[in-house]
């Protein structure tokens, strides 16, 4: 997500042992930690991550994974739900099946639903407690307008790439937002390769997109154009695009969004907070010294570390 770097720690106050700050910073990392004052509503084990939830000083609400934000009540939040819905959804001819793995907090299931032609919406999650907080945690149901309660959507606790394997159904639109590979978590590349890619080709109904979370353009672009290579060797046509907030934060998202023909112009057919006609075509607008680093691509597959050793690196 678009969160801004914690550059203080929070002004409340903690008495801690050495052993006592680890285990708080196991769920609270102090490079993610929110400004100003804020209250730990719950902390709690899931099989796959250590999950905080958060309350700020403005009321706002923070959901952590094993320490940095996954998602929340904020501004950033409904940014990064239009950059990831609506750039798919105008490219898309059909908008009536939709697949998205990841994507818990019901917040991009929100904007999806926003469209009328919209029938059935699957999100896929691999983990319950982030989708439990999406269906019942008050402040993000409010938030997600109860999205992940809606009659048209069907939510799956399961790895996305086993749930795409052992399903032959086609979907218009498919949008992927899961965590960037690492050493720690080297299995998260299998949602990322060549392999999964060509895999989703073929579960993409005719004239259907699909849209890739690509993590931060400003600080890998190389993840960014290795993400985009990785598609293209599985077939796809790709343009990417960025969310520049560094005015904000210093920050700027990557996305890349793929089809199976040539992307020539979108038209958002909804109002949108953000997408404004100015802001999409500076989106499609790659700065130069981002594009000094095509060369470093790489093809992601799932036999090799490519993007997790790239993140390394940062």
């Amino acid at each position: 997500m678009i969160y801004k770097k914690a550059q203080i720690i929070s002004n409340r106050k903690i008495n801690m042992s050495k052993a006592s700050v680890a285990s708080f910073r196991d769920y609270i990392s102090e490079e993610d930690e929110p400004d100003g004052k804020y209250r730990v509503l719950r902390k709690m084990k899931s099989r796959f991550q250590r999950i905080a939830v958060v309350k700020q000083a403005n009321g706002k609400v923070l959901i952590y994974g094993d320490g940095y934000v996954m998602f929340g009540t904020t501004e950033d939040d409904n940014m990064w739900a239009e950059s990831m819905v609506h750039i798919p959804m105008a490219i898309a001819k059909q908008k009536q099946n939709i697949l998205m793995i990841g994507g818990g907090g019901g917040i991009t299931t929100r904007e999806v639903l926003r469209y009328r032609d919209v029938k059935a919406i699957t999100v896929v999650d691999i983990d319950s407690i982030m989708m439990e907080l999406g269906k019942n945690l008050k402040p993000l149901v409010k938030f997600n307008k109860g999205s992940l309660r809606n009659p048209k959507v069907r939510t799956v606790i399961q790895d996305g790439r086993a749930f795409v394997e052992k399903n032959q159904k086609k979907w218009d639109v498919i949008i992927i937002d899961v965590p960037e590979p690492s050493y720690n978590s080297l299995a998260l590349g299998r949602l990322y390769s060549k392999e999964f890619y060509s895999l989703l080709k073929k579960r993409l109904a005719p004239g259907g997109a699909i849209t890739i979370a690509c993590s931060l353009m400003s600080e890998m672009p190389e993840f960014v154009w290795s993400i985009m290579a990785t598609l293209k060797a599985a077939g796809f046509y790709v343009l990417p695009y960025h969310f520049d907030v560094m005015k904000r934060y210093g920050e700027d998202w990557g996305f890349c969004v793929a089809a199976t023909r040539p992307i020539s112009s979108l038209k958002i057919s909804l109002s949108t907070r953000y997408l404004t006609s100015k802001r999409l075509k500076g989106m499609f607008h790659i700065p130069s010294k981002y594009l000094r680093k095509w060369g470093k691509r790489k093809i992601q597959t799932d036999s090799n570390r490519v993007l997790a050793s790239i993140h390394e690196r940062h």
